[in-house]
């Protein structure tokens, strides 16, 4: 193949070849019957000096490329002093630098044991995903109960074994990924509403919010409770639980895969006593989960964050049943498939880099307080008036990774009392650990049981100058917590630290593993400091979604039977401008997506008229009615009082004077008899608010003589109407109260009592009320456009 350098050699050749042989060729050189003018002998010297110099210096660029990357000119091999390539120089051409990949334990995700198999080929890994518990706003007392259920999880579920004990690790990130949330919604949506033009844009209008509210540094300020910035997110907790296998791999004539199960299935009902749910993942959620982690900047398809979605969602496609298809020769090296560029690292800097952007570790050196309860991510004050989670103050993108190691009690005991033998003398020091050593066997005495354990922080940064930057921010909100991390420069071998507490890496098997880099740490330490504290997030269901304080989903669905308990009413209060109607625009538009169902709204004002518009576009079928004077509209509330005297049996009351059955019909449950309506009940009420306004000292003068009368009088105006064929109006209603008012056979205080209630009436029989409510109604149907 020609070189950039021999074809620059030629186009020069070719071009002077060019020139001389168009100027000695005859036929070229002869006169023409169009004569050419001829440019001048100087401006064509300098259109050849030009050519030759644009070439010189374009060679000249291109040596110094070759330079730069160290690769010899063309024609170097001709050089005499060149040394010829040894054996030696193509023995380095199959060189193997050091494997990152070949530091990580996962080999291959076993779909029928639900575990992860490890780089041994025997020990397996459970990945789970947990839902945090809510702590805004509890009791401490209630607290307190939970955590102790935790604790005992933590104490009870597992073996505790000499040799390989078990290893449970939790992790905790806050997360901008909305794949999870977005798929369920899209499930959830009912089959009346399922793929229609409103319910589709919804979804591609939501999915676009979440990514807007997901704004680097946060969206907004919270200056009244939290007094850090919100942004939205998903703080996502993950649990992983396995058992270095050494020798042979049974246990008590089980295999690996089956003890794993049943401590798995001991400790996830451990922590359904204390209120926690958890999902065993998967082994496209563990992908999903790693691949985010160790590829923080995927921009080989662009470089916006709907280019970073692309990337995943073909990386990491879910697994179809391949049937009689050979599987890959090369088989499934599951941490192999998880890297799409060479990760590099820094010894001097203690730093890894992935995707070009640097990551640390930062340890937890020791607790100079006793946790509290929810420490790192309850919502809990800390002080002031501030409100939120040590965890919200953390940088973005922060890693939490706390590994305990379910010790055997003896054994510790064992160390515990190597260290009270050790500890002679009269010093300050001697005095504390002998201390320390009596308290440390008080607690044991007391069932509360003493683990190695430790915790870890994972940062990462755009660049060195935001890492060192996340580093300071790290450690000051740490100190202020009664938590002393580990400098970063006093680390020792920082980029082994960083692979150590990978997710099923730390091989308590090792040798000092147990004494160089856990230290112990009591259960209930640990259950305060575990990331399964933090807020509410609803029950899962997303009829409607809202927001936290921590910026995750809070769903939930009143029309989902799974989450109401019979309450038909909502009370949404709030000074002006604060935000009721949109709030309400925003809940109605969500219950149209998922449920696409018939909504009768009355407003005074027109606060909902944009979103008629706007379903009325998408082809809903939108109709207004306005009540208004001069609209043309008007109601007839005593219409219905025709089928009293027409349809008595198909009626729930027609007895005036049986008042309890009516009232106990009126408040039963919503659910209850939704068939029968009590119409005497219903109108009596309305007659009610026509003679007291609704108010409060009308309503109290209002006896239960006074409410048999109006009954009464509303079944006496029914036969009257039936008799002549119209429907009852108010005034028919307020004409027998009169009637009533005129009988002499009734007592002087009645009858003016009657007739005071037909004055009262008269007011909705004249003027815009009369127009309103004492005509014929108007029929009008709010299903279909007229």
């Amino acid at each position: 193949m020609m070189t950039l350098f021999q074809r620059l050699k030629s186009r020069a050749a070719l071009n002077s070849a060019t020139q001389t042989d168009v100027a000695g060729d005859p036929l070229l050189s002869e006169p023409s019957a169009v004569e050419l003018e001829q440019p001048e002998d100087n401006l064509v010297e300098d259109l050849k000096a030009s050519d030759q110099n644009d070439v010189d210096a374009a060679l000249e660029r291109y040596l110094k490329r070759l330079e730069d990357q160290g690769i010899p000119a063309p024609g170097d091999w001709r050089n005499p002093k060149q040394k010829p390539a040894t054996v030696a120089d193509v023995a380095a051409l199959y060189d193997v630098k050091p494997s990152f990949v070949d530091l990580l334990p996962w080999i291959e995700y076993l779909p029928a044991e639900q575990a992860m198999l490890l780089e041994d080929g025997k020990s397996l890994a459970a990945f789970f995903e947990l839902t945090p518990i809510g702590t805004e706003g509890r009791d401490p007392e209630w607290l307190r109960k939970v955590r102790d259920a935790l604790e005992n999880a933590l104490q009870n579920s597992f073996d505790e074994l000499d040799t390989s004990p078990w290893v449970v690790q939790f992790y905790a990130k806050d997360e901008t990924s909305w794949d999870d949330y977005l798929r369920n919604l899209r499930e959830y949506i009912r089959p009346q509403a399922k793929g229609s033009p409103f319910s589709e844009l919804y979804l591609d209008l939501f999915k676009h919010h979440l990514d807007a509210i997901a704004k680097p540094g946060g969206l907004f300020e919270d200056t009244t409770v939290s007094k850090l910035p919100w942004r939205g997110q998903q703080r996502r907790v993950r649990v992983v639980v396995y058992r270095r296998v050494v020798g042979d791999a049974a246990f008590r004539g089980q295999t690996p895969a089956m003890h794993l199960d049943n401590i798995c299935q001991r400790f996830t009902g451990g922590l359904a006593n204390a209120g926690i749910k958890s999902k065993r993942m998967n082994g496209y959620d563990i992908r999903h989960w790693l691949l985010q982690w160790f590829n923080p900047h995927p921009d080989h398809l662009g470089t916006t964050l709907k280019d970073f979605d692309r990337f995943f969602q073909l990386v990491n496609k879910r697994t179809e049943d391949a049937g009689e298809d050979l599987p890959l020769v090369t088989g499934d090296d599951f941490a192999q498939g998880l890297f799409y560029r060479e990760p590099k690292s820094d010894s001097q800097k203690g730093l890894w880099y992935f995707d070009g952007q640097p990551h640390r570790v930062i340890m937890l050196d020791r607790l100079r307080e006793a946790p509290k309860t929810g420490h790192l991510t309850g919502e809990t004050r800390k002080g002031g008036d501030a409100l939120h989670a040590l965890f919200d103050k953390l940088p973005e993108d922060t890693v939490l990774a706390i590994t305990l190691v379910i010790t055997p009690q003896d054994v510790l005991e064992a160390h515990l009392e190597k260290l009270a033998r050790k500890s002679v003398g009269d010093n300050q020091a001697s005095l504390l650990t002998r201390e320390a050593v009596n308290d440390a066997r008080k607690l044991i005495g007391r069932e509360h049981k003493l683990y190695r354990g430790s915790i870890a922080f994972y940062l990462k940064g755009n660049d060195e100058a935001q890492l060192t930057a996340r580093s300071m921010q790290l450690t000051n909100a740490l100190l202020g917590a009664g938590m002393e991390p580990v400098a970063s420069d006093d680390e020792v071998a920082p980029l082994n630290s960083y692979l150590r507490w990978l997710p099923g890496n730390f091989d308590v098997n090792q040798k000092r593993a147990m004494d160089w880099y856990v230290q112990m740490m009591l259960a209930q330490h640990v259950a305060n400091l575990c990331p399964v504290w933090g807020r509410s997030s609803g029950t899962g269901h997303p009829g409607i979604t809202l927001f936290n304080r921590g910026g995750a989903p809070l769903t939930f669905d009143p029309f989902n039977k799974l989450d109401r308990q019979m309450n038909a009413h909502m009370f949404l209060f709030g000074p002006t401008g604060a935000g009721k109607s949109a709030t309400l625009n925003n809940l109605l538009n969500q219950l149209i997506a998922v449920y696409a169902p018939r909504l009768f709204i009355v407003e005074a004002g027109n606060s909902f008229g944009l979103l008629g518009d706007f379903a009325k576009k998408l082809g809903l079928t939108v109709n207004r009615i306005k009540l208004a004077p001069n609209s043309g509209v008007s109601l007839a509330p005593f219409a219905d009082a025709i089928r009293l005297v027409n349809t008595p049996s198909q009626v729930k009351t027609l007895d005036a004077d049986d008042l309890e059955s009516s009232d106990e019909h009126i408040n039963a449950k919503p659910d209850e008899d939704d068939d029968e309506r009590d119409v005497l009940g219903e109108m009596e009420i309305v007659a009610r608010l026509m003679i007291t306004g609704g108010e409060e000292k009308e309503e109290a003068r209002l006896t239960r003589a006074d409410r048999s009368v109006i009954r009464q009088c509303i079944l006496a105006a029914a036969r009257i109407c039936s008799d002549a064929d119209r429907t009852v109006l108010t005034e028919d209603v307020r004409n027998a109260l009169r009637t009533a008012g005129e009988d002499t056979s009734i007592p002087e205080g009645r009858r003016n009592r009657m007739l005071e209630m037909a004055e009262a009436m008269d007011m909705f029989c004249m003027g815009a009320d009369g127009e309103m409510f004492n005509r014929t109604g108007t029929r009008a149907d709010f299903s279909y456009e007229t």
